[in-house]
């Protein structure tokens, strides 16, 4: 039961850290697939652009990182709105989305191993006091 308030907590983080950074996602889409002159106009559509891509980041980084034993189940159910949004929109740069995806992954595994590391380093600390 414990394990699914964490897996709560880490979504309203993930959630959160979605929105504030949707506009830097956007951003590195406009630059590298968006011609000068957009179709939009004056329209600002970056954080709606980002939006997909830097859930589909943050998403695999916090629960890669945080989450217990069924994070890849929570990974693969809270991906399929994304995923059917970049399909829909998107299939010509359907890359863009699953490399930004596999860079949080490997942030989030890495973040992993570093925490397992100073929380084993710690608890031998303490054990020899």
């Amino acid at each position: 039961m414990m394990n699914i308030y964490k897996n709560i907590l880490i979504l309203i983080v993930v959630s959160v850290s979605t929105y504030y950074s949707s506009v830097l996602f956007g951003n590195w889409y406009e630059k590298l697939f968006m011609p000068e002159a957009s179709i939009f106009g004056a329209v600002d559509l970056r954080g709606l652009i980002g939006l997909p891509l830097s859930f589909i980041f943050s998403t695999t980084l916090f629960f890669t990182a945080f989450g217990g034993e069924k994070k890849y189940w929570w990974i693969g159910i809270l991906l399929i709105p994304a995923v059917a949004f970049e399909l829909y929109f998107d299939l010509a740069h359907i890359y863009f989305p699953i490399i930004l995806g596999f860079a949080g992954w490997l942030s989030g595994l890495l973040a992993f191993k570093l925490l397992t590391k100073i929380n084993k380093f710690y608890a031998a600390d303490k054990t020899i006091h």
